[in-house]
């Protein structure tokens, strides 16, 4: 009488894993700097330069240059 078991072999699974875990942390890791990047530091990027911009012309009004 052969044995028989309810549990599955393990080949493979060890390389599935891997790929599924590097594969997600990529691309989490790549959704979650887009979001910050374009969420958060372009558009405070693009305020400071409104803001210095600003302050640059109305220095320059002021000395009449």
């Amino acid at each position: 009488m052969a044995a028989t078991t309810a549990v599955r072999p393990i080949t493979g699974m060890l390389r599935r894993g891997l790929m599924l875990d590097l594969g997600l942390s990529l691309g989490l890791g790549f959704v979650m700097a887009n979001a910050y990047w374009y969420g958060y530091h372009v558009p405070r990027t693009n305020a400071r330069d409104v803001y210095y911009k600003k302050l640059e012309e109305e220095r320059a009004a002021r000395i009449g240059a």
